[in-house]
């Protein structure tokens, strides 16, 4: 729900689009850095209950920028909450990959992605419904409730079984000796980042439609946007447990290439400036159904090309490499789209994820990403 309302909430506290671009780009770095110690803790110590909690508590701090007025508070306290974020990530899905049988794992991804996006598709979906009421500091401020009782949900659930286990690999981040990884993951690290550089925040398709001023019938250019936002949400939601179920029955590096590849056909029409409203839902679609094929076959393939007692390390560089990559792209639209246009913006993160598609497709073809 904050999410889809940033882009509105910086517009109404008169801040220029690179605040978009910044408020993405360093929460995306805070949590990257951070999903790298998360890793850390699940692999090397023996408990991470208290980790997932805080975390939790972390995220839930976002609900205070409904207390702003400058917008470098909104960049700080979003990056808190992404701080929660990316530590919890990496030992919540390094639990699920050891607790669920390996020819399920992409089934129990595709699971919980498509709950965690049925609360994202509720969060737009409210503020859409709720936006021609209330302000939309209001709606942002009462973003604490569902957080809240997230805490109390998470804090009340068992603490996760302790690991105990002998570590043949012992690596503390991506500055580490490259021969202590896999090559195959060498490869797949520099294809990550590469794509991650064009792989833009959702909110920066959100600004999109609510700058374009396109209606359809009554509904505002404003209203609009969130309700594409709350179908690109759907769909991820809609997809994540029949792409799960693929990737438990097909390579996930190819089940990649497919998401990169219609990530970056949808990251092209976004180029054009459409005055069809049903061009912009085929591409809300499109950015969601990639979206969720991208997040889990990454994942997929992540703990393939690792080895099992290093699940939490790997997942960890993967979400920092991503987080690194989408701080470029995010600082990139918002520069550009300052002091030029969104067009252009969007066509340099395009070239971006081209480059990242063809390194992954090159690395496919070789043969380097053959453990997937």
């Amino acid at each position: 729900m904050v999410t889809s309302l940033l882009p509105g909430f910086l517009t109404a506290i008169g801040a220029p689009v690179i605040a978009l671009g910044l408020t993405e780009g360093v929460s995306k770095l805070a949590e990257a850095l951070a999903a790298l110690k998360g890793g850390q803790i699940n692999d090397r110590y023996t408990g991470r209950h208290p980790v997932l909690v805080v975390g939790y508590m972390l995220t839930g701090l976002k609900a205070l920028v409904a207390l702003v007025s400058w917008w470098p508070w909104v960049v700080v306290l979003r990056t808190i909450g992404w701080l929660g974020r990316g530590a919890r990530g990496p030992i919540r899905d390094a639990y699920i990959a050891q607790e669920v049988p390996p020819e399920h794992v992409g089934k129990a991804y595709g699971l919980r992605e498509s709950f965690d996006t049925t609360g994202a598709l509720l969060g737009p979906l409210t503020a859409a419904i709720l936006v021609a009421f209330f302000p939309v500091r209001t709606l942002i401020a009462l973003t604490a409730i569902p957080a809240v009782l997230a805490i109390v949900m998470i804090v009340r659930v068992r603490k996760l079984p302790r690991r105990m286990a002998t570590h043949t690999v012992q690596s503390p981040g991506l500055g580490d000796p490259v021969a202590k990884w896999p090559r195959q993951f060498i490869r797949y690290r520099w294809g990550t980042l590469l794509f991650s550089a064009g792989y833009v925040a959702p909110t920066f398709f959100i600004l999109r439609v609510w700058t374009s001023h396109v209606t359809l019938g009554p509904l505002h250019a404003h209203t609009l946007a969130l309700l594409l936002y709350t179908l690109h949400n759907a769909v991820y939601a809609a997809g994540a447990y029949p792409v799960g179920r693929l990737a438990d029955r097909t390579a996930g590096r190819f089940l990649l290439l497919i998401g990169y590849t219609l990530w970056v056909a949808a990251l092209v029409g976004f180029v054009m400036n459409f005055n069809s409203v049903w061009v912009w839902v085929a591409l809300f679609m499109a950015t969601g159904l990639a979206t969720g094929v991208i997040e889990l076959a990454q994942k997929m393939v992540t703990i393939r090309l690792v080895p099992q007692n290093a699940r939490g390390q790997g997942l960890g560089q993967i979400a920092a490499l991503r987080g690194g990559g989408q701080l470029a792209a995010g600082a990139v639209m918002g520069i550009v789209w300052t002091v030029s246009t969104p067009e252009l913006g969007f066509g340099i993160e395009s070239a971006m994820a081209i480059l990242g598609l063809i390194w992954i497709a090159v690395a496919i073809r070789s043969g380097g990403l053959s453990n997937s």
